[in-house]
């Protein structure tokens, strides 16, 4: 009776903390990022127009001139999303929300087909309550698709033995890599521990590898082409360790042992106390700056699994100690989450960076949930206190996000822009506006559409127009 009683509490918790997860998306964070208003007007242009923010017909890639080209995983269907929920900033804000929710939705899946349904309830319940990705689910960006591509890819990797299950997770682990450059290097490292994993527990027949890997690279041959011929890789190399800028900023030659230490330097800072305890990203559009990355949920799952290792020193004979018992699977986990660090200690900017490592994520989630319900099935008790600290991590996590945040992190999303724009009323008003925010190119367009109802192109011609006469005189 306790444990049904506990598994519906768990369910609450987690329906409660998704409504939330849509709740006042127009206020909170009050003000739209960059990143968000080039998503909005990307998106807007697609739908509206069939063409990016540069005027280019369909591309596979958005093109922006401020951060990451926007993938098509999440522009198509983000063109879907806008004819019935409109392009408003809010609006698309609830479609990162909901991508996030599949996400979710895939690690129930995800884990009941591991270890039954009370590992995947406990570890969407970690996912809902997880400081790590909340933030970020709310702010219209598209990074933490790449990791809900990787859980649905891992839930069809494991589902069966069918072939078409295999080539469906090929598909969904390229997709992951379209979705977020990091996952360009993290997506092939896991999978290569995801061969050595499976190659010790079962058979691996030609026909699945060969599906999974055929429908995998014929997936990517766009991606490749578009870093052949397109301009995907100049991000990177405006923020990586080996720009000539930077390592000159820094003092350094770029020798190999240069580089060597600042990454070394660069991964740590993914795992001081700090960023996983304490206070987590120095961003607020990633963190809301008062928790670390890590929940309460997950900060007691480690301390169940340092029970888990003293119990096998003193008791080798104990075969359900999951320390013992499942170590592959704990491997595998931990293996892949050191592996989502590599992509961000690999870059020179906002370290540590708690969405550049979201890769890590959905194994965090997967291994507190495993070692929560691994030890409920030891102390059943431990169940009810499972939903207890979740209760108390979403508490925590709603009342500082709800009531401290928004006015902590108004300066990150160029609030006075979205209040001077709200309140223009003239033509007049319209072109001091043009005037003083004109380095605001994607604000400007924006306000343009969605304020003046301009259609895209008349934005962008108007946004360049001003461009081209400030640069004759001479004030650009």
């Amino acid at each position: 009776m306790l444990r049904k009683i506990s598994l519906v509490v768990i369910i609450i918790a987690v329906v409660v903390m998704g409504v939330l997860r849509f709740w006042r998306l127009d206020a909170i964070p009050y003000g739209y990022h960059v990143d968000e208003v080039s998503g909005a007007v990307t998106m807007n242009c697609y739908a509206t127009q069939g063409c990016d923010a540069a005027m280019r017909p369909w591309p596979l890639f958005g093109f922006v001139e401020y951060g990451q080209d926007k993938p098509p995983t999440y522009i198509y269907p983000g063109i879907l999303w806008a004819k019935f929920f409109g392009t408003t900033v809010p609006s698309f804000r609830g479609f990162g929300v909901f991508g996030l929710t599949v996400g979710l939705i895939g690690l129930f899946f995800l884990g009941r087909t591991i270890g039954g349904f009370g590992l995947g309830l406990i570890t969407v319940l970690a996912a809902a309550c997880s400081p790590w990705m909340w933030c970020v689910s709310r702010v219209l960006m598209e990074s933490y698709f790449a990791p809900v591509f990787v859980i649905w890819g891992l839930y069809f990797f494991w589902r069966s033995s069918a072939w078409w299950d295999w080539a469906l997770a090929g598909f969904l682990f390229a997709c992951a890599m379209y979705s977020y450059p990091p996952a360009r290097m993290q997506v092939p490292l896991m999978m290569a521990t995801l061969w050595f994993y499976e190659k010790g527990r079962r058979p691996l027949p030609w026909r699945l590898s060969l599906s999974f890997i055929s429908v995998f690279i014929l997936s990517l041959i766009p991606l490749a082409a578009n870093y052949l011929y397109g301009s995907l890789s100049r991000r990177f190399n405006t923020i990586s360790i080996f720009s000539k800028d930077y390592l000159q900023s820094v003092g350094s030659t770029g020798t190999p042992w240069d580089i060597i230490r600042i990454f070394f330097h660069n991964y740590f800072l993914h795992l001081s106390p700090d960023f996983l305890f304490f206070t987590g990203d120095p961003s607020y559009v990633h963190s809301t700056r008062h928790l670390g990355i890590f929940s309460f949920l997950d900060i007691a799952a480690l301390m169940i699994l340092m029970v888990f290792i003293v119990l096998a020193f003193f008791r080798r004979s104990w075969i359900d100690n999951p320390v013992i018992k499942d170590r592959r699977w704990l491997l595998f986990l931990a293996a892949n989450f050191f592996i989502g660090i590599i992509p961000s200690a690999l870059t020179n900017q906002e370290l540590p960076h708690a969405l550049r490592i979201c890769g890590s994520w959905p194994m965090m989630m997967l291994f507190t949930g495993f070692m929560w319900w691994s030890a409920s099935q030891c102390v059943a008790l431990l169940l009810p206190a499972a939903a207890l600290v979740g209760i108390l991590s979403g508490g925590v996590l709603s009342y500082q996000y709800f009531t401290i945040y928004p006015q902590e992190s108004k300066g990150m999303f160029d609030f006075w822009i979205k209040e001077t724009a709200e309140k223009l009323q003239t033509q007049e008003d319209w072109q001091q506006f043009l005037m003083v925010f004109h380095r605001r190119d994607y604000h400007c367009r924006y306000f343009m559409v969605n304020r003046l109802k301009l259609t895209c192109k008349q934005a962008n011609d108007i946004w360049w127009n001003l461009h081209d006469d400030l640069v004759k005189r001479g004030l650009w």
